[in-house]
């Protein structure tokens, strides 16, 4: 036997009752069986291995009943228990063997009809469909024998309960005979195409008596009250007679009984499951056109849940591998499950597919998809590959004919939107959101309803950071709430609003307006941090108050401990701690210890660690600074600029970092690494602050950071790159002499006339004897002794006649530029 192998040591039969007890409690069927079978092989006692064999026949039975099992080695180890227990070959595991039996027979059929199976393949399928209908006929003839005597028996006998309920297990078991064998029959037909009409006729014949219908009554003639919907196996019946119609080109009443399921069905399952019955009948027939048409139907589809949908295109896509029709049907199947947004199996199925090029709106819809959520599982190269085939995608809309359907265009700008999120291009990321739940509202009020809360939310975000769109975020809440009543965000969205309202009021009102928020609301959690944060506001108001402090403390506390509460809402509570003791001027580092390692444990938590990671980051960058501890500061802020990029912390990381690397710089001859590096730092900080007119006039700091890239520049010998940068600065700052210094010193290597003029304009309107005057008459004398050793010669004399006390630095410079010039002329 195959059994797994005994158990090292003596366990005693209650320890293992109590562990078969525990692992059937939690489904876990698998450990279930290897426990039973170990007990199996390794027990010595008659009596206790026939009670665990009984067990195991009903374990394999049920295994065998089930479509995700591979039945193979479930009816090797089942028979191989029969082998050493006959008795337990009950009609029921019978039954249940011959059902596994069949559910390989139907993956074979399905295979061989996908894949055009060979002529021995077929042979082979078509002799163990013969095989296995002769069995089940048997199996059949036996139970219905059985369940006569049974009824016989019960006739002579006084209590006729225990025999009758026999009888109609027996009885179930032949019912599920004829239910398999009606299939059976009916693949087998779909191969014989020369026994097609007698195998057709068996298998009708099958349904029926499985349903318990009248041979000779026209199926049109039945209506609902005849069938039991309520049941899966009734449901399968009955489309397996509109099949045997279909094969037979009766298409009336195929179509009859399809409706009949439903108009009928008790489950929305088996409702939704008739688009992929007559789909499957189509393409058990071979006649893939009829199929393809079969799921065209986009309103019946858009009527079906997401489930329905998502299993009705992988049936699709099942059947698409290999067909003569393959290339219409695994499009439609991809597409399908691009709209449902299956991504796990939509990456699956298109990496099986062939390589086909992204030509069309739907293949790049389709392509980016896949990478979008490759990107989302992960995968950072996926990212940008997503982004150029959805925007390829889009440009399709414009030039494809037929024109692309409406609702897939919006889809696909809904993944564009979501991609310019991530990006953190708020405002565009918004206005996209709102179009495609306008667009969609109709089509798919799902993806509608949440692409207008990514608008809302995105809105509300914006609204947080600066308070002159708060009213923008007020209207977007507003609009939800009225648009989209039956949305799962509903009650958050609400809560939003009470957020904006508390903003307006006293902090001591809004903790009185929280403080009604009851447990069992599902804003709770959201009302506690939100009494926190109030909590921190009145605390600010009045920072030596140390019963405020005790509030807010309480109010933290809250937080920490109630299990209405997240991870994200405990470590934003605990942030709120770490500031307060960053504030307070009495550092109490052992505590401030506490709570970052708090911090560090509850981050594990949190689902989007992102953000969270870089404040708590920021908040080493403040302890390092407050302890003097340089080294620290730096590498926090390193790594702070790397996790918050993007985030509101990485401009005081990049401040932190820039201010190191200056005071490591040391003038002209710098280390060309460290220079370098310091220029890529500087580079940053000055995209982030802004390099547009209206962000350098508007921030000292964007223009601070802009003319100290320049500058560096000039250093490491990069001229074109500085000149840029003073060139920009010298016509939004047309007046100042500190830009315009450093444009002449960039220019001066490549454009000596201009250079001149510069430093022409420096010398006349900087005062006599300053700094400025004294450099700019000087490198006017420099330009003009190329080609004027004279006049440059008179301009250096009379600028020290002139500049009265000169400095020693520029003395130096003027007599050493003075002697070149008479050495020169000698020369």
């Amino acid at each position: 036997m195959v059994f797994a192998a005994p158990t090292f040591g003596q366990i005693d039969d209650q320890e293992n009752i109590a562990l078969e007890t525990w692992l059937a409690s939690r489904k876990l069927d698998s450990l279930l069986l290897e426990q039973l079978e170990s007990r199996l092989e390794s027990t010595t006692n008659a009596s206790s291995r026939k009670e665990i064999a009984g067990r195991l026949a009903m374990l394999y039975g049920e295994k065998l009943l089930s479509a995700d099992e591979d039945s193979q080695p479930m009816l090797k180890r089942t028979r191989e228990l029969i082998s050493l227990y006959p008795g337990f070959e009950t009609g029921q595991l019978r039954v249940a063997m011959l059902h596994a039996r069949y559910l390989d027979s139907e993956k074979g059929f399905l295979d061989g009809i996908r894949e055009g199976a060979g002529f021995e393949a077929q042979e082979d399928l078509e002799s163990d469909l013969e095989t296995l209908y002769g069995d089940l006929s048997n199996a059949l003839s036996a139970l219905m024998r059985q369940s006569e005597e049974l009824q016989a028996a019960s006739q002579l006998n006084r209590d006729r309960r225990p025999l009758e309920a026999q009888r109609q297990l027996v009885e179930a078991e032949a019912i599920h005979c004829q239910f398999l064998a009606g299939w059976s029959s009916y693949f087998l037909a779909m191969l014989r195409e020369n026994e097609r009409t007698e195998l057709l006729e068996q298998s009708e014949l099958r349904f029926r008596e499985f349903l318990q219908l009248d041979q000779r009554t026209v199926l049109s003639d039945y209506d609902s009250r005849w069938f039991d919907f309520s049941s899966a196996w009734h449901v399968r019946a009955i489309s397996g007679l509109a099949a045997v119609a279909l094969a037979r080109g009766d298409e009336s009443q195929a179509t009859y009984l399809y409706k009949l399921i439903e108009a009928n069905a008790v489950t929305q399952e088996s409702r939704e499951a008739v688009i992929r019955f007559r789909f499957l009948a189509h393409c058990y027939s071979r006649q893939y056109k009829e199929a393809a048409n079969a799921v065209r139907d986009r309103k019946a589809i858009a009527a079906m849940s997401q489930a329905g949908k998502v299993r009705l295109w992988a049936t699709v896509a099942d059947a698409a591998k290999g067909t003569s029709n393959s290339k219409e049907l695994r499009q439609m199947a991809l597409v399908g499950l691009t709209r449902e947004t299956a991504g796990e199996r939509l990456v699956r199925e298109y990496e099986l597919g062939p390589n086909e090029e992204a030509n069309s709106f739907e293949s790049c819809w389709v392509a980016g998809y896949v990478q979008f959520w490759k990107s989302d599982n992960g995968e950072k190269e996926a990212k940008e590959k997503a982004r150029k085939l959805l925007e390829a995608a889009i440009t399709f809309t414009t030039t494809q004919q037929p024109t692309p359907d409406a609702s897939d265009v919006s889809r696909c700008r809904y993944l564009l939107a979501w991609l310019k999120l991530k990006d953190n291009d708020e405002e565009s990321a918004m206005g996209v959101f709102a179009e495609v739940a306008e667009t969609l509202a109709a089509t798919d009020p799902r993806l509608a309803s949440e692409s207008a809360w990514l608008a809302t939310k995105t809105a509300i975000r914006r609204g947080g950071r600066d308070p002159n769109r708060i009213n923008d975020a007020w209207n977007m809440l507003e609009r939800f709430v009225r648009s989209w009543p039956d949305s799962p965000h509903i009650a958050t969205a609400s809560f939003e609003k009470l957020k904006i309202e508390l903003r307006s009021m006293p902090p001591r009102d809004a903790i009185q307006r929280l403080k009604v928020i009851s447990p069992a609301d599902e804003n709770h959690g959201e009302a506690l941090l939100e009494t926190a944060v109030q909590s921190y506001r009145l605390w600010q108001s009045r920072t030596e108050d140390a019963e405020l402090l005790d509030g807010l403390q309480s109010a933290c506390h809250d937080v920490a401990s109630s299990q209405s509460t997240s991870a994200g809402q405990k470590l934003r509570a605990n942030f709120l701690m770490i500031d307060v003791l960053l504030r307070s001027g009495e550092f109490d580092n052992d505590e401030l210890g506490n709570l970052m390692q708090r911090s560090n444990s509850i981050l594990k938590q949190v689902a989007d660690r992102t953000s969270a990671t870089a404040e708590l980051l920021y908040y080493r960058v403040q302890i390092g600074q407050r302890n003097g501890d340089a080294e620290a500061v730096v590498n926090a802020a390193t790594e702070l600029a790397e996790i918050g990029k993007g985030t509101r912390f990485e401009l005081p990381a990049l401040i932190q970092i820039a201010q190191h690397q200056d005071s490591n710089l040391t003038g002209e001859n710098s280390d060309a690494i460290r220079l370098q590096a310091a220029i890529e730092t500087y580079e940053r900080l000055s995209n982030v602050l802004g390099q547009s007119e209206q962000q350098l006039k508007a921030s000292a700091n964007a223009r601070v950071a802009f003319a100290r890239l320049g500058e560096l520049q000039q250093i490491a010998g990069q001229s074109a790159e500085s000149e840029r940068v003073f060139l920009i600065l010298g016509e939004y700052f047309p007046g100042n002499a500190k830009y315009l210094r450093n444009l002449a010193v960039a220019r001066s290597n490549s454009d000596q006339a201009a250079a001149k003029e510069i430093w022409q304009r420096l010398a006349a309107g900087s005062e006599a004897g300053s700094e400025l005057w004294f450099e700019s008459k000087w490198q006017l004398a420099k330009i003009l002794g190329k080609t004027d050793r004279a006049s440059a010669t008179k301009l250096l004399q009379q600028t020290m006649q002139l500049g009265g006390e000169v400095p020693e630095q520029w003395k130096q410079a003027y007599e050493s530029s003075l002697q070149e010039f008479r050495t020169d002329e000698v020369q």
